[in-house]
């Protein structure tokens, strides 16, 4: 099993990459939206729709703003949702190559990973029950290595 390389990058490319995306869609260029992206960009761990909506709405961003582009970045692959125990999903930017995440339970820490055995079963599966995968999506959560031994 393999964690999954986050290339250290400029935002501004990665920026201007998924507001052009946003717009080969339809979806104008605002403000508010520009505000999303990058204040998401430059974010490092997990966040849910509430913190991200508290964070902006200073400078104006409404939470059905918030919510609708949230959705439109996990559409674009630029998120990935977290479901976790609470009601509300939690997010986290994503490398552009295919992975599955381990989330620690207790620090909210989540791992990148890519491990060729998970996709072989998934491809196995589909065959041997007759389906037709188009995506799929594994979260492992438990408790990690941190926290396990804590010093």
């Amino acid at each position: 099993m393999e964690t999954v390389q986050l290339r250290k990058r400029e935002r501004g490319p990665e920026r201007t990459r998924v507001l052009r995306q946003l717009s080969e869609r339809g979806f104008r260029e605002t403000d508010a939206r520009r505000a999303i992206v990058e204040t998401i960009l430059n974010k490092d761990g997990q966040f849910n729709a509430r913190q991200l909506h508290e964070e902006l709405q200073r400078w104006g961003v409404g939470r059905a703003t918030v919510f609708r582009t949230l959705d439109l970045l996990v559409e674009l692959g630029v998120l990935n949702r977290l479901h976790t125990d609470e009601r509300c999903s939690a997010y986290i930017v994503c490398a552009d190559q295919h992975h599955h995440h381990l989330v620690c339970e207790r620090c909210g820490a989540v791992q990148e990973i890519s491990d060729a055995r998970v996709e072989r079963a998934v491809r196995a599966m589909a065959v041997e029950t007759g389906f037709r995968a188009r995506e799929h999506h594994l979260e492992i959560v438990g408790v990690c290595a941190t926290c396990q031994n804590p010093s």
